[in-house]
């Protein structure tokens, strides 16, 4: 599980460089060939963490502009704890990876079965609820192509007391 969690984000790191690249976020050019500059956090920039009636959820911030150079995709680790159901909610692009457990990934009313190795989409203006249906709960990767996810959590945090913000120190 582990080296395919790596697989992941080294593909989705060379994915958002790329990005990057055509989006002219380039700091360099020698021989008309674009260079991408950029650093890598290994750990990720800071951690969410709410409690809910089932236990803590929480979500772990891997890639946003602070880390990959540029605005754009956004990559998270999320942890839906067990008999957790959220509240139906738009992305307007939102791809889960499950890694362990099983998730309810109902969209727009109709309910599917993720489990690990999965993927689940949400597109604009589809609605969506995530809902564990795993004693253990339900670890997933989450990524946001489009980006602008974490600004939105984040604006949720500071306006809920009860939503803790952890840094991550590289």
């Amino acid at each position: 599980m582990v080296g395919t969690i790596r697989y992941v984000l080294a593909f989705l790191a060379s994915a958002c460089v790329g990005v990057s690249s055509i989006a002219g976020a380039s700091e360099d050019q020698a021989d008309g060939v674009e260079k991408v500059k950029y650093e890598i956090a290994g750990s990720g920039t800071r951690r969410f963490e709410w409690e809910t009636d089932t236990g803590p959820l929480w979500l772990k911030v891997l890639v946003e502009e602070s880390n990959l150079g540029s605005s754009g995709a956004e990559v998270a680790e999320i942890f839906f704890p067990p008999d957790y159901q959220g509240e139906p909610h738009p992305h307007e692009l939102e791809i889960l990876y499950v890694l362990e457990g099983e998730l309810g990934h109902i969209v727009n009313g109709v309910p599917h079965l993720l489990k690990p190795g999965m993927i689940g989409i949400v597109r604009a203006p589809d609605l969506v609820i995530h809902r564990s249906e795993s004693k253990e709960g339900v670890r997933a990767l989450v990524i946001w192509p489009l980006g602008k996810e974490v600004s939105a959590i984040e604006e949720e945090a500071l306006a809920d007391a009860e939503v803790r913000v952890i840094p991550i120190r590289p």
